[in-house]
């Protein structure tokens, strides 16, 4: 067997690229993106994602955040550098009815930032480890703000069991379907559930 050597200050670096960007982060955007398309302001986080300055060590973003197809690590740390600041922009002057939904996005938001900040410190005292426990607790307590966009097993059970349904009364009214009018289908029914 052979061993490869690992610096001791690199051992953290892949679990926060594969657990907090690739996990937490991946996941919180994909509920921040269906947060504003909900409140009609996804448009203008591509706009303010696009518009980012350059800085010195800051990669920016050369297509809209909805264009990119797969993120790279360094491309997902950028992310987690800058998301409040593009989100804080683009949930400015909310109507009455949005203050408290944008105020809990942005504090859910920050909340992860924060966490994921402090994560990267080198070594720890128990004051930062206690930073990081208030800091993911305040997360998860405020998370609930995005919990209607949040797809469980349950609700991709219900999507599958929907779709089985579907397919059956299809079969039972003796329509033969050809394998490319049920792919069209298929990709119309994934267009209307999102």
């Amino acid at each position: 067997m052979d061993f490869i050597p690992v610096s001791a200050p690199d051992l953290h670096m892949q679990e926060m690229l594969h657990t907090v960007y690739l996990g937490l982060f991946k996941h919180m955007m994909d509920w921040i993106q269906t947060f504003l398309k909900k409140h009609r302001r996804l448009q203008a986080f591509d706009d303010v994602w696009n518009a980012l300055p350059p800085y010195p060590g800051f990669w920016v973003p050369k297509k809209a955040y909805r264009k990119v197809a797969q993120w790279q690590g360094k491309e997902i740390r950028n992310l987690g550098r800058c998301i409040l600041g593009v989100l804080a922009v683009v949930l400015r002057q909310p109507q009455s009815s949005q203050v408290i939904p944008f105020k809990n996005a942005l504090g859910c938001v920050r909340a992860l930032v924060n966490f994921t900040m402090m994560a990267q410190y080198r070594s720890h005292t128990s004051d930062t480890i206690a930073y990081m426990e208030h800091y993911l607790d305040q997360f998860h307590r405020m998370k609930g703000i995005f919990l209607e966009f949040r797809v469980t097993k349950r609700t991709l059970a219900k999507v599958d069991e929907q779709r089985r349904e579907i397919r059956h009364q299809r079969t039972q009214m003796g329509q033969p379907v050809a394998p490319s009018k049920r792919r069209r289908i298929c990709d119309n029914n994934r267009e209307e559930e999102h």
